[in-house]
């Protein structure tokens, strides 16, 4: 939340936060190629995900579960460009919003990762 100061310093004026335009059009490139990584990974029943210091392939049911978390993941980058266009002083709702989904698609990604594993190597 940003507001503007007056000349005697006091408060006057609420500021809406701004997103630029090309962090605007970034984040609508990375929704549409994770609906679309996403659904090829859906299509051919095998969902390649890249990690920080390893790689996992998600096969069968899994494949939905990775699916659903990269769909979060979209919404998450589509609700900072709703946040851009609602001029209201609520970011903390926003904030709030978009915590949630980014932990639950890190829970339902862990949770899919820890699953594949345990039917695959039989822990």
């Amino acid at each position: 939340m940003r507001y503007k100061k007056g000349k005697t310093g006091n408060i006057e004026k609420y500021v809406p936060n701004e997103i630029p335009r090309s962090q605007r059009i970034a984040n609508k490139l990375v929704i549409i190629f994770l609906i679309f990584y996403g659904s090829y990974g859906v299509y051919n029943g095998s969902l390649y995900l890249p990690l920080g210091r390893g790689e996992v392939t998600l096969q069968g049911n899994a494949v939905y579960f990775g699916f659903a978390s990269l769909l979060l993941g979209a919404l998450y980058f589509l609700i900072e460009i709703f946040d851009h266009c609602d001029k209201r002083n609520n970011e903390f709702t926003y904030k709030r919003i978009r915590d949630v989904i980014k932990g639950l698609a890190a829970l339902i990604l862990l949770f899919t990762i820890a699953v594949s594993a345990a039917l695959t190597y039989e822990i």
